[in-house]
């Protein structure tokens, strides 16, 4: 009873967090602020919907979870982000161009298509996010490859948005991407530091070497001392 309640409580967890990045996204960005601005870029940004999916899938020991937990909360995330999008207004269009006064309407074509392809996006990217967040929590260098994916996709993608877009998006965007890449920097030699002194623990740590049967060694002795006796 307590693991199946566990389990459930985690899967719960995992969903309210990512329902609460695809509501938070959005709704920062209607609030017309420096800093709030600044957030809203970040929570937006293709590496932190990456890093939400490697997350959930490191906290799992199993795969198979791992992989699963990880697609429903970027899935939530993504249809938690639309529907927001859609409270604020977004998905909306003129009942008649020729006659504004008869007011607006959901456009539901557009949302629908945007949220079915970015939830299809989600559950095959969880999937895999979610199962290389439960390979990074292996030691080793096998575990750090898997490890160093978020801050990789992070400057990868800081960097191109900064040659694309940091011209027309004025010096808050261009900021918040200079920090974020050279934090995704400084998280990789964290992290590498972190890999070699395992690693030399490890090498340095004494190993013992057990009989397959310790009671063996006793009699054994028993015996030679018999033996010497007689």
């Amino acid at each position: 009873m307590i693991p199946s309640r566990s389990a459930f409580l985690s899967f719960a967890a995992a969903l309210i967090t990512g329902v609460a990045l695809g509501v938070s996204a959005p709704l920062l960005g209607a609030i017309e602020l420096p800093a709030t601005n600044s957030l809203h870029l970040v929570l937006s940004a293709g590496w932190v919907w990456a890093a939400l999916a490697f997350c959930v899938g490191f906290a799992f020991r199993s795969r198979i979870r791992s992989a699963v937990v990880a697609g429903a909360s970027l899935t939530a995330a993504v249809v938690a982000y639309y529907v927001t999008k859609l409270i604020q207004g977004e998905y909306r269009e003129w009942v008649n161009l020729d006659d504004p006064s008869q007011g607006t309407h959901i456009y539901w074509a557009g949302f629908l298509s945007k949220t079915l392809f970015w939830g299809a996006a989600a559950v095959a990217l969880g999937l895999l996010l979610g199962l290389a967040g439960n390979l990074g929590r292996n030691a080793g260098p096998r575990g750090l490859s898997f490890r160093l994916l978020i801050p990789l996709i992070a400057i990868a993608e800081t960097s191109m948005r900064l040659s694309v877009e940091a011209s027309s998006q004025g010096s808050v965007a261009s900021t918040t991407w200079n920090v974020t890449r050279l934090g995704a920097v400084a998280f990789i030699f964290i992290l590498a530091i972190q890999e070699f002194r395992a690693r030399s623990d490890r090498a340095t740590r004494p190993t013992r070497h057990l009989s397959p049967n310790p009671g063996c060694d006793d009699s054994s002795r028993r015996s030679a001392h018999k033996t010497s006796g007689s």
